[in-house]
């Protein structure tokens, strides 16, 4: 599972989303986790999405942690950071810090 080295994303949109809906749209897997939480499979990769005073599914912000790294058979090359990156920028709506 992840460790303190994994990395990590803190993702300000600028309007209410819904997460599970954007991830449909995009058509990347998730499983919800409860309204707080999902995790998200995303090129092999698995990602813990939180949010903290708001249900994924009306949020506004939201922490993103790579959980587990991609399988090396499936690795394309990019680092988890990279990959991170990228799937944050699925939610493209706001700022990333």
């Amino acid at each position: 599972m992840s460790d303190s080295a994994s990395p990590s994303a803190s993702v300000s949109l600028s309007e209410s989303t819904d997460i599970p809906a954007v991830l449909d749209q995009a058509g990347i897997d998730y499983v919800g986790v409860h309204d707080h939480r999902l995790l998200a499979i995303y090129h092999t990769g698995i990602f813990n999405v939180v949010t903290e005073s708001e249900p994924v599914s009306n949020a506004h912000t939201l922490q993103i942690k790579c959980w587990e790294a991609p399988l090396p058979a499936r690795d394309d090359g990019r680092s988890p950071q990279e990959l991170l990156e990228d799937f944050a920028a699925v939610f493209d709506g706001g700022n990333q810090s």
